[in-house]
């Protein structure tokens, strides 16, 4: 298998794309923990509702045109 400088300008752009989501995620989460609503059971439910209505579309558009 020959790993030609385009396909390693995507496996670099690939990394790079990990780590900064790596650190939107942790921020993120560390902002959403200051606020004192955000540690309600009930607000919990919603967010995790939501991640879940988020998540399953965009998957589903990713294995549909992968």
């Amino acid at each position: 298998m020959k790993f030609g400088i385009k396909n390693r300008k995507l496996l670099i752009s690939e990394i790079v794309l990990l780590i900064a989501s790596v650190f939107v995620f942790r921020s993120l989460w560390l902002l959403l923990d200051t606020f004192s609503f955000m540690h309600k059971p009930g607000i919990l439910i919603v967010s995790l509702i939501l991640g879940i209505l988020f998540t399953i579309p965009a998957y589903r558009y990713i294995i549909k045109n992968g």
